[in-house]
């Protein structure tokens, strides 16, 4: 199908500009109000390992919600459907200024249940509405400028992020009232307005008057199901977000239990952000440069030692406050190539004039992510106290165990990326090979200099 809507150049760098603000502004929304922040709330309010996989999977399974505004993109346009529930998710949000206040008189699993109905209310909301996010995205990003520009986009939006954990390090610091809580809380809320009204100004480009809406869910299904190369992207990004997201909420809980303070735990997940923000420029050049292939191989081999490794955080300590640092830093640097990778390849592969691929890619991810948690949390439960003592070596526990077979799962999407391959793409030993030549020529010349001089 021929493209013959243009876009102006003034309207696609204003539009640009508009959709980093906005994510900038949905960030403040979930660091302030969503992930680790309700995990420590939830944690506070006594919930264990079991509750913390429910929740998570409660928490993104409304996702599912996305398949019902599939023809909205397509008859009514992205940007009035994406304001319309963004709003309508910060209404979903008023409930956890309640929490603070009723957390003195209502019992935990009162609480907790007010905690978790909130949370998959409001991303029932912001799913209905997201099925316009990357389809709009694609309408106004050039394909040769994905790459570089999915980098200014998240290095923003990280950037806000680092920012947003440090602040809440600082609110709530050792102490963690639930006033503390509740000022985290309103910022949250004020995000989620602040991500929903520079969407009003993007432009996109108009819905195509076709018999697109009398598609059924069934048959997209099917006939997203038929491309090959989605096809296999598509069990590649589940792979790798069940193996890359199952752990996080348990990261939380085993440093709560290793004595770690709350102000610790997030100046520490702030290091997602500080990793992302000094990485995603050099991802970025190199997915435009050389492609996607060399991205996915280096990344999966950090992600591997930077995940196993957590089988050696002990008890709060000072070296084990830099180890945690440290994972955390590693770990985003990496994650952050390869989601870059994937959203790159993504961009790059569905037709403009069949964006909803996206939303079916986007919601197998989210899925994943769904899943992944709820079995750790399971194998958690049930392993209770499991544990085997290595006479005067080593005491392995159900933690240490998950952490090994979730380091291991990464093999699979390794595996998987060969049939992400595309033409232009260069192979990895090659890719390396011009990163490393500079630098090995630098440090040549340093420590043993050639005098060319003489020889002439």
């Amino acid at each position: 199908m021929v493209d013959r809507y243009k876009i102006s150049r003034h309207d696609r760098r204003r539009s640009m500009f508009l959709a980093i603000v906005a994510s900038v502004g949905s960030i403040v929304a979930m660091t302030c109000g969503a992930g680790n922040i309700l995990s420590l709330a939830a944690i506070k309010l006594g919930a264990d390992e079991m509750f913390l996989g429910i929740f998570s999977f409660v928490s993104i399974a409304p996702f599912v919600l996305a398949l019902l505004t599939m023809s909205t993109i397509e008859t009514s346009g992205k940007i009035k459907l994406l304001v319309v529930w963004y709003f309508i998710t910060a209404i979903f949000m008023v409930p956890f200024l309640f929490l603070p206040l009723v957390a003195k008189w209502w019992p935990a699993w009162a609480c907790l249940a007010l905690l978790a109905v909130s949370n998959a209310l409001r991303n029932g909301a912001t799913a209905l509405g997201s099925t316009g996010w990357f389809p709009m995205l694609q309408d106004i990003v050039p394909r040769r400028y994905t790459g570089r520009f999915f980098a200014r986009l998240r290095t923003s939006w990280q950037t806000a992020n680092l920012i947003c954990l440090i602040a809440a390090a600082l609110i709530l610091g050792g102490q963690s009232s639930w006033l503390r809580f509740e000022i985290l809380f309103v910022l949250a809320l004020l995000g989620q307005i602040m991500t929903a009204l520079p969407v009003a100004g993007i432009v996109e480009r108009p819905p195509i008057a076709d018999n697109a809406a009398t598609i059924s869910i069934y048959e997209r299904i099917i006939e997203f199901c038929r491309q090959k190369n989605l096809r296999h992207y598509t069990l590649y990004v589940i792979a790798y977000m069940i193996a890359a997201s199952a752990l996080e909420p348990f990261k939380i809980k085993l440093l709560t239990d290793l004595g770690y303070s709350y102000g610790f735990i997030l100046a520490a997940t702030a290091m997602v952000g500080f990793g992302a923000v000094i990485s995603l420029r050099f991802w970025g050049t190199l997915a435009d440069k050389f492609g996607n292939r060399a991205i996915f191989s280096i990344s999966h081999v950090g992600m591997i030692l930077s995940t196993g490794a957590w089988v050696f955080v002990e008890k709060s300590s000072t070296a084990g406050m830099v180890l945690v640092m440290l994972l955390y830093l590693f770990w985003s640097v990496f994650n952050s190539g390869n989601t870059l990778a994937q959203t790159n390849y993504m961009l790059r592969a569905v037709p403009s004039h069949k964006q909803n691929y996206m939303n079916f890619i986007m919601l197998a991810q989210r899925m994943a992510t769904a899943v992944a948690p709820l079995a750790a949390g399971l194998f958690l439960h049930f392993a209770g106290d499991l544990f085997f003592n290595i006479p005067d070596f080593v005491r392995i526990t159900g933690y240490d165990i998950l952490f090994t077979v979730n380091a291991a799962a990464f093999i699979i999407p390794h595996i998987m990326r060969k049939s992400l391959k595309a033409k232009t793409d260069l192979p990895t030993s090659h890719v390396i090979t011009l990163i490393a030549r500079p630098i090995l020529d630098t440090i040549m010349y340093t420590v043993w200099p050639v005098k060319t001089s003489r020889k002439r």
